[in-house]
């Protein structure tokens, strides 16, 4: 079943490219991420361990989220609902499935990286981007899916762009960031998707607002995994 969009005109109306790059420059400015970019392998230890408990619980925070069609009905009419609606509710449980392989893909590469348990250290700005996944304030879920998305693709271009990172892997290879550089060959992305539910379910409300503040959360993470990386580590 190809998936069609409540909206045409997301990339436009978002300013994705701006979105993108702002992204690219939350996560090429880290030290985190620089560290791990350079080969230090405290730093990817710490990147894998500090982003698991989000990487761990998104695809719940997905499962448990419910999308109810009155609002959407209100606002684009019955008939438009029942044409556009069967295929995204498809297509947002498909994300779930592939958030749940996502994870197995993190723990898999970080076994490459020499760790055993990844734990649960949990940094504030990794329990408040979880909270902003379990919402049901659904403009914002969208728009935090959408936000994940964008840098979780920035994240891997900068990282997979460095031998010295993927170096420090027993197979040479992320795996993780590979997945989520892979071309979507049928129907809209992730990230479209995500962009058009937060747009239907939100009428006004600025939503691109709240994707620059789940990005400004992953790099405010970012920092605070930074600063324990030691104790994160150990």
């Amino acid at each position: 079943m190809s998936t069609r969009l409540f909206h045409r005109d997301n990339h436009a109306h978002f300013d994705l490219q701006g979105l993108r790059h702002y992204a690219h420059r939350v996560v090429s400015q880290s030290s985190l991420i620089r560290g791990a970019g350079c080969g230090d392998g405290s730093a990817a230890a710490a990147l894998m361990i500090g982003f698991w408990p989000f990487v761990r619980d998104f695809e719940r925070a997905i499962d448990e989220q419910r999308l109810p069609r009155c609002p959407l009905a209100e606002r684009f009419g019955a008939a438009r609902l029942r044409e556009i609606f069967i295929g995204l509710a498809s297509a947002v449980r498909e994300m779930k499935r592939e958030e749940g392989s996502h994870a197995v893909h993190w723990r898999k590469d970080a076994t490459c990286l020499g760790l055993g348990e990844l734990g649960d250290h949990r940094v504030p700005a990794v329990s408040a981007l979880l909270e902003s996944a379990y919402t049901k304030d659904l403009p914002r879920f969208f728009a935090m899916l959408a936000g994940t998305e964008l840098v979780a693709e920035e994240l891997s271009r900068v990282l997979l762009g460095s031998p010295a990172f993927t170096g420090l892997f027993s197979r040479r290879r992320w795996m993780w960031g590979e997945v989520h550089l892979a071309p979507h060959e049928d129907g809209p992305s992730h990230l479209d998707i995500d962009l058009d539910l937060a747009r239907a379910y939100g009428g006004g409300v600025d939503v691109a607002a709240m994707i620059v503040a789940t990005i400004d959360l992953f790099g405010r993470a970012a920092g605070e995994i930074w600063a324990s990386r030691m104790l994160i580590a150990a």
